[in-house]
């Protein structure tokens, strides 16, 4: 049992060629549980939102991260210290077996030396910038996983674990652990949680009933993921090919706080614009000849760009679909701008995000100059830095182009937007988003449906307002 006065002490200086924003841990009460693979997937699954992410190795004796990220190259040194190979989606990694001759040398030392190179796989190795340092601890309570706790500046970490009953008691070790080095538990992820028959579609749970959800309940910690027995992403793994998650995990708790820049979209996110764009949809199609008697039917123009989607909807010529745009404006600039809702809670998000420090910019594939009409009425504008959007003349309406034009606009005012994340109802938010490079929240309660904006994964999903604010904090 761990001494209860154990303190971090420290004893590792910062790395002053280094800086690292947060050190996550991943931790098993045991082994064979999949631990590593897990790091790796996540890894890639925070490298895909954007971040810039390294993966520290600290199972000295039995590393395995290199061969499954794909990485051979050995490690080289300069001035400011240990230079880490990068793996092809540029996540930096360290590791006992890219300081080996080779990589079936077996490394057979005593507790104190191995935990003495895992302080200098932190101290001695030169990270860069970092978004997340991932470690991989050896499983169980020991030497090493105790050298990481009292010698790195961990921030949290994530338990993985499998369904077979010492569940609850593995559990609770790695919890308690944690618990009295001071060290929040961010979440759980079990692994081999059911094996799904490729040709029933049966999920089979080959380890037993998962008893997860009481065990984290009672710990208060939330179920992350719960993910299935894959055996091509084993195989993938054990040849270094690419892996990733398939199933959904949430990542809200391990990047939460990150965020220093919100771009949200308007319609659909902001304000409720149904009666004002359907109504002028309306009108623009009468001027060509297309009857459209029900509102309900024209939702879908909510979000997109008008142009594209006129010639998508109705398979018009882009002449033709010009003339709509136009029939559109005409109505809406002097009246459907103004048959516009603002969603319950907005103002109240809005205002705690300003008030933490939080850059906000408005990212529309709308004008910008009917952007700001919006914000004005709603008296939204105070709260943003900059407000984005298209051309009058139908130029810079795809997402990632206003996205782009917003970072502009904050650098002019010399407004710094490292860790941003776009907020956006339909499909092409999320789309505009991953062309960018940054994260994404879809937010539900919008036009966009359930099944639009999971088929294009966004990072995170916001049920309500009010989760826009959980998420972003």
């Amino acid at each position: 049992m761990m001494n209860a006065d154990v303190k971090k002490s420290f004893l590792v200086n910062g790395n002053a060629f280094s800086d690292i924003k947060r050190i996550i841990g991943i931790v098993s009460g045991k082994g064979g549980v999949g631990k590593s693979t897990v790091t790796c997937a996540l890894a890639r699954r925070l490298a895909s939102m954007g971040y810039k992410v390294g993966i520290m190795d600290a199972d000295i004796t039995g590393p395995s991260i290199p061969r499954m990220m794909g990485v051979a190259e050995r490690c080289e040194e300069n001035d400011k210290g240990i230079v880490p190979p990068c793996s092809a989606e540029g996540i930096k990694i360290i590791s006992m077996n890219l300081l080996l001759k080779n990589e079936d040398d077996a490394v057979i030392w005593r507790g104190p030396v191995i935990a003495n190179w895992v302080k200098q796989f932190y101290t001695d190795v030169y990270w860069g910038e970092l978004d997340f340092l991932l470690v991989d601890m050896p499983p169980g309570t020991g030497d090493v996983p105790l050298t990481v706790f009292q010698s790195l500046p961990i921030d949290g970490i994530v338990l993985v674990t499998s369904p077979q009953s010492l569940v609850s008691m593995i559990v609770k070790k790695a919890y308690n652990m944690a618990a009295k080095m001071d060290v929040p538990v961010l979440g759980i992820i079990e692994n081999y949680s059911y094996y799904r028959c490729p040709d029933c579609g049966r999920a089979e749970k080959i380890f037993g009933e998962s008893h997860i959800d009481e065990e984290a309940e009672a710990i208060g910690v939330p179920v992350l993921a719960k993910l299935p027995i894959n055996p091509e992403l084993a195989k993938a793994a054990d040849e270094g090919r690419y892996f990733g998650f398939e199933e959904p995990v949430d990542v809200t708790p391990i990047v939460e706080g990150l965020f220093d820049t919100a771009l949200f979209d308007l319609d659909g996110t902001l304000t409720d614009p149904k009666q004002g764009i359907t109504s002028c949809v309306q009108y623009a199609l009468a001027g060509i000849g297309i009857d459209e008697p029900e509102l309900d039917n024209l939702t879908d123009f909510i979000g997109p760009p008008l142009k594209e989607h006129f010639m998508e909807r109705y398979k018009l010529d882009e002449k033709t679909a010009l003339v709509c745009v136009n029939k559109y404006r005409e109505r809406y600039n002097p009246v459907g701008v103004y048959e516009n809702k603002l969603y319950p809670g907005i103002d109240k998000v809005l205002a705690g995000l300003k008030s933490r420090g939080i850059r906000l910019a408005v990212a529309s594939s709308k004008p910008t100059m009917l952007v700001k009409v919006v914000l004005e009425h709603f008296d939204l504008m105070k709260y943003f830095d900059v407000a984005a959007g298209s051309e009058l003349d139908g130029t810079r309406t795809r997402k990632s182009d206003v996205i782009k034009y917003a970072f502009e606009l904050l650098d002019e005012k010399g407004l710094s937007h490292k860790n941003p994340i776009m907020v956006g109802d339909r499909k092409h938010d999320i789309i505009g988003a991953k062309e960018a490079g940054i994260p994404c929240m879809a937010v539900a309660y919008g036009y966009g449906s359930m099944q639009e904006l999971t088929a294009e994964h966004p990072d995170f999903i916001a049920e309500s307002v009010e989760a826009i604010a959980d998420i972003i904090r």
